[in-house]
């Protein structure tokens, strides 16, 4: 399995490197960036890669956050049902054994006086 993920994690690096390789060009390219902020108006030259790079970055990120809020929410729930089933455990083992219930007075049938 090791060897398996190895190979297909090399034939993804692989096909990144060549994508980059084919569009450096492009990607070495500078954009004009201007924003106007009502008290603020800037205006920047950025590299369209770090373009890219900084929106994958906020992408994964913002997967993280998603997936981690799930994740937390589970060990939560899963912590609290597991304190849940000790206090019934707790209260179960604590409790005295039911005691054998007192025998009737009546007299039993088949015996005659």
């Amino acid at each position: 399995m090791r060897l398996f993920k190895l190979i297909i994690t090399l034939i993804i690096f692989s096909l990144l490197g060549v994508f980059v390789y084919q569009n450096l060009e492009i990607l070495n390219q500078t954009l004009p960036l201007k924003y106007n902020l009502y008290f603020v108006a800037k205006a920047l030259s950025v590299k369209i890669y770090l373009l890219v790079l900084i929106s994958l970055l906020v992408g994964f990120f913002m997967g993280l956050t998603v997936l981690l809020k799930f994740h937390f929410k589970t060990r939560r729930s899963l912590k609290r049902e597991r304190i849940e089933k000790e206090l019934a455990q707790a209260a179960f083992s604590q409790k005295p054994a039911p005691s054998q219930p007192a025998p009737s007075h009546a007299p039993e049938s088949g015996t005659g006086t």
